[in-house]
């Protein structure tokens, strides 16, 4: 005749089998995170001309895995102006901490911004780099928006 467990045992092994799931599924989403530091990057701008005034937005989504690098820049054939620049937030507990983090600065172009700008075709480069993970680094992510620079 085959003995039965005592119900505490019973309950105890259902309860490590809980937790043993629990530990598979955020391990399994620690390693999505590790290969996808930035799953979102989004760049908008208030005119298709930039000026003093316009606003430039971003929205950049990072897991807090590593401590992302993030840049906007405006760029003019060899000429180079960083908006901005920002580290992303890392997560205490990188390997059970399951949030996303989201980023939304913006900046409001200013003459000094846009001196040793010629007037013309430029480009608002956005860029979220990946850190190395796991034996690799990911290509960065970059958004790109065709802008006009109007001198004043």
């Amino acid at each position: 005749m085959p003995r039965r467990d005592p119900r505490a045992m019973r309950w105890v092994g259902r309860l490590v089998v809980a937790v043993a799931c629990v530990n598979i599924l955020l391990f399994s989403w620690s390693i999505c995170r590790r290969i996808w530091q930035v799953p979102w990057i989004e760049l908008r701008v208030s005119s298709a001309v930039v000026e003093p005034g316009v606003t430039i937005s971003a929205d950049v989504i990072t897991t807090g895995e590593v401590d992302n690098p993030m840049a906007l820049e405006l760029v003019q054939g060899a000429r180079r102006e960083t908006l901005w620049e920002r580290r992303a937030h890392i997560a205490h507990v990188r390997s059970y901490d399951p949030r996303l983090y989201r980023y939304t600065p913006s900046v409001v172009i200013t003459p000094e911004m846009l001196a040793g700008f010629v007037a013309g075709a430029a480009t608002l480069r956005l860029t979220g780099f990946g850190m190395q993970k796991l034996l690799r680094t990911p290509p960065p992510r970059i958004r790109e928006l065709h802008v006009t620079i109007r001198a004043r």
